[in-house]
């Protein structure tokens, strides 16, 4: 592969120093950043080993190099990831930014910190962070739970208001007020630190601190303080949910795994599972080894939380795993350790990150296939899942009545064969005026005259009714019992998009952007035209016969094309003769033949 002179030239002239690197294209653009603890051996490293199709790539477009030098590697590393978030070099991995996800953060510049909830990204003034917590309900029940074992003020402004008499969280006990000196700075930072300590992962210490407070006020016999210290040890245990007993201790441990183009980190504290985040990477992540997806996914994670714990359990060694130990354990303040495990109650955590990760794919893939054909299939695979079949519905028909204050009552069936429309399939069926104005009657006919009418051994795998628990109890009672056994009968309700399920009625409530509720809707949707095309056809008819039909020398082809034009028998009367002459086919002298009928026929009322 052909490598620029220039290039060449570029790199070797690179100090052997530690610092950050960029490849330029010939207009200036950054195609890829990286960092080294020796700028010249990285970079003849890139042309010695060539590699995958991504570093080809970088090579074929590259004409020169840059490079900033720092102290050390680890200083590096964080220049590395500052400038691949402004830049955003097309071949870099990264993930995608978001601020969809909340932190926790403690204001520890001000004279009497605030735990407060935010979205920023950016963490100017370098508070400690928490975080991310992808799931807001459970965020805001451990913000309360946290102002409540170690009261912090709950007021805006970096300084407490000045004030005579304390705001009500005062009043409640639930602020330690110091807007009128109820506290000095120095007890305030104690319950700082108690905080400190939790989100770190101390829950056990946590614990150990309430089951005390909740003893002495036992024995001072301040009941009422004790019962509220035995909730806040009744919600500790609510946060989360149990780890394995292998890794039940108070090691705080992240499981960080990668597939595809997702990452995922899962937070053990205090022995039990406290949050699962899953993140998209951006870029081509698909040229990407999976060592270094992995290193980006730890980078960008820990770039934007202090919640650094003492071990770390990963897939594979990652890409400069030295300096991102190193980068950790700064920020920590302590060792952080990065294990592969083999076997053990590490292995066990790491096999449930990766399954995590395999489910929300799969669930992923019925939202947001790729492909129309790719989601027809997950579409059918995901209903076969959904209603427990021994394999996807290869034949759906759908059902919907059709009728205006009981006139012209009509039904009509859709197939489907494979996910696509079988119009060879598609059924009419013309009701009896008796049941016109009855939903359930209309159901339960159509779908008797259309079982009878199928070939032996020939049924749908699935029978979907546009109706409620009424329209679905017709329709099984109409089928009978062999026919319920043989086709799985749901129904699905418009207003709430809810699916019941055939003779034992179980509801099924799908997000409404899950690809098998939105393949449904489409089929109960064409079932729904269909009808209403049918619907308004006899409408058409009839209404002609009833209106049009005494006018002698206008046939059917003359009455379509009047109704075409005109939309209806009221507008036909009340257009004048040049007008309906306007009508191919139709002369002066039947125009006024027409005119004068409606004319007469006012005239007579």
């Amino acid at each position: 592969m052909a490598v620029s002179g220039s290039l060449k030239d570029s790199i070797s002239r690179a100090p052997v120093l530690p610092g950050v690197y960029s490849f330029l294209t010939k207009d200036g653009n950054v195609l890829y950043i990286g960092k080294a603890k020796n700028l010249r051996n990285r970079l003849k490293g890139h042309l010695s080993n060539p590699g995958d199709a991504r570093h080809e790539l970088l090579l074929e477009k590259s004409v020169s190099v840059e490079w900033t030098i720092t102290r050390t590697e680890v200083e590096a590393l964080i220049l590395e990831a500052e400038l691949i978030r402004i830049r955003k070099p097309p071949l870099n991995v990264r993930l995608k930014t978001s601020g969809r996800y909340p932190y926790l953060e403690i204001t520890t510049d001000e004279t009497f910190p605030r735990l407060q909830i935010t979205r920023e990204r950016s963490n100017p003034k370098e508070r400690p962070r928490f975080g991310p917590y992808p799931d807001s309900r459970n965020l805001r029940k451990l913000v309360e739970f946290l102002l409540d074992t170690c009261p912090l003020r709950r007021c805006s402004g970096t300084e407490p208001p000045t004030a005579t008499r304390s705001c009500l969280m005062g009043q409640m006990g639930r602020c330690q007020a110091p807007c009128i000196g109820g506290i000095s700075p120095e007890e305030y930072r104690k319950n700082v630190n108690e905080l400190l300590g939790i989100l770190k992962g101390d829950w056990d210490r946590a614990r150990s601190r309430l089951d005390q407070l909740m003893k002495d006020a036992s024995e001072s016999m301040d009941y009422e303080e004790a019962g509220r210290l035995r909730d806040l040890i009744s919600r500790l245990g609510s946060f989360g949910w149990p780890a394995p007993d292998s890794v039940r201790d108070r090691v705080s441990r992240d499981v960080a795994a990668v597939k595809e183009n997702w990452g995922v980190i899962m937070r053990i504290r205090g022995g039990r599972f406290t949050c699962v985040v899953r993140m998209p990477f951006d870029g081509r992540w698909k040229l990407a080894p999976l060592s270094e997806r992995l290193a980006i996914l730890l980078k960008s994670y820990y770039s934007q939380t202090d919640d650094i714990p003492g071990e770390i359990i990963v897939q594979e060694e990652t890409d400069d795993e030295d300096s991102l130990i190193e980068w950790l354990s700064g920020k920590r303040g302590g060792s952080v350790g990065m294990i592969v495990p083999k076997r053990g109650g590490n292995r066990e955590v790491l096999e449930l990150a990766q399954k995590n990760l395999d489910e929300f794919l799969i669930k992923l893939s019925w939202k947001h296939p790729s492909s129309g054909k790719e989601k027809v299939e997950a579409a059918l695979e995901s209903l076969a899942d959904i209603l427990s079949l021994k394999e996807p519905p290869g034949w759906i028909v759908c059902l919907d009545a059709s009728t205006i204050q009981g006139s012209w009552p009509v039904a009509a069936i859709v197939s489907f064969k494979d996910g696509y429309p079988d119009k060879s399939g598609y059924r009419r069926f013309s009701m009896p005026d008796e049941i016109s104005r009855n939903d359930p009657a209309m159901i339960a006919s159509a779908v008797e005259r259309y079982l009878s009418s199928l070939e032996e051994n020939e049924h749908p795998d699935m029978f979907l009714i546009d109706g409620g628990i009424t329209q679905l109890r017709a329709a099984v009672g109409a089928a009978g019992k062999e026919w319920s056994k043989q086709i799985r009968f749901i129904s699905i309700a418009k207003r709430e998009e809810l699916l019941l399920e055939g003779i034992t009625e179980r509801e099924i409530r799908l997000p409404m952007d899950s690809t098998p509720l939105t393949f449904l809707r489409s089929v109960r949707d064409e079932a729904h035209r269909f009808v209403l095309h049918y619907h308004q056809q006899k409408r058409s008819k009839g209404s002609l016969r009833s209106v049009l039909d005494d006018i002698p020398g206008i046939g059917s082809a003359t009455r379509i094309r009047l109704l075409t034009n005109f939309g209806s028998a009221d507008r036909i009367a009340a257009a004048t003769v040049e007008e309906i002459m306007e009508i191919p086919g139709i002369g002066r002298k039947r125009a006024i033949q027409i005119n004068d009928y409606f004319r007469k026929d006012s005239e007579s009322r």
